[in-house]
């Protein structure tokens, strides 16, 4: 690990991963300094990709959100967990029923690209943030994995932050599932997985050792860029605390405050 600079970091790296949530904003407040981080990267024609394992929000809504904070992308810069989710289901579980724990937006958006949303005959469970969960979910979600449904996941960060503070997230929720019945997780399409990793580097067209991830959790983020070659930056400006990354056996290669230390 090692401090980095704006130079150092522009001469070694042509694609750049970031994470959304406690890298670039938390909740309605923009890090200091990401806006003109992203308009020096578009001045050098540097490739810039966003990733989030958030699915309470589309594509669109995060393309919205980051131009009303001044920066510049489209949608095909953005990738999430939930498209990644949608597309699996889509090409190999289409006439399946999914019971989702999960909130509106996100069960509207997987019923209205085509995937089979059920309450009942339930094929598959997938879990995700759900803000709204419920005792009633937990034993729809239960019952179902007891009978032999598969078990997947749209994410499985254990917290999800917000502007000051954390709330649980899926990972709790799969965890609980576990104990209750006794099954694994099968499959999980969010960070660190190779389902979103490999979208990711289509997206970015780059070779593994021209880009660097940037984010702020360990077990996602980090995690993915090691186990794939990836360089990776963690930020000091979400979850991950430096006393926590001192007892972590998964390191980045560069640890910042902020992004805003690329431009200092």
């Amino acid at each position: 690990m090692g401090n980095v600079n704006l130079h150092e970091i522009l001469s070694r790296f042509n694609g750049f991963v970031f994470d959304l949530d406690g890298t670039i904003y938390r909740e309605t407040k923009l890090i200091d300094g990401a806006k003109e981080v992203f308009q020096i990267f578009k001045s050098l024609n540097k490739k810039f990709v966003f990733v989030s394992n958030r699915t309470t929000s589309t594509t669109t809504q995060y393309k919205e959100k980051l131009n009303s904070f001044g920066i510049d992308c489209d949608e095909n810069q953005i990738v999430t967990s939930a498209e990644v989710t949608r597309n699996y289901l889509l090409e190999n579980h289409k006439d399946e029923n999914v019971f989702v724990i999960g909130e509106v937006n996100f069960i509207n958006y997987l019923k209205n690209s085509g995937v089979k949303i059920a309450n009942h005959k339930i094929d598959i469970v997938l879990v995700t943030l759900d803000r709204t969960l419920s005792f009633e979910k937990i034993y729809t979600a239960q019952k179902a994995l007891q009978h032999g449904a598969k078990f997947f996941s749209a994410n499985v960060d254990l917290t999800c932050p917000i502007e000051n503070d954390e709330i649980l997230d899926a990972g709790y929720t799969i965890t609980a599932l576990q104990n209750l019945t006794g099954r694994k997780l099968e499959l999980n399409f969010g960070k660190p997985s190779h389902f979103i990793t490999e979208e990711i580097l289509k997206r970015i067209s780059l070779p593994t050792n021209e880009c660097i991830l940037i984010g702020d959790r360990l077990e996602t983020d980090i995690l993915m860029a090691n186990q794939n070659g990836i360089s990776s930056a963690l930020v000091l400006s979400g979850v991950t605390k430096i006393e926590q990354l001192e007892f972590s056996q998964i390191k980045p290669d560069f640890v910042l405050n902020s992004i805003a230390d690329l431009i200092k």
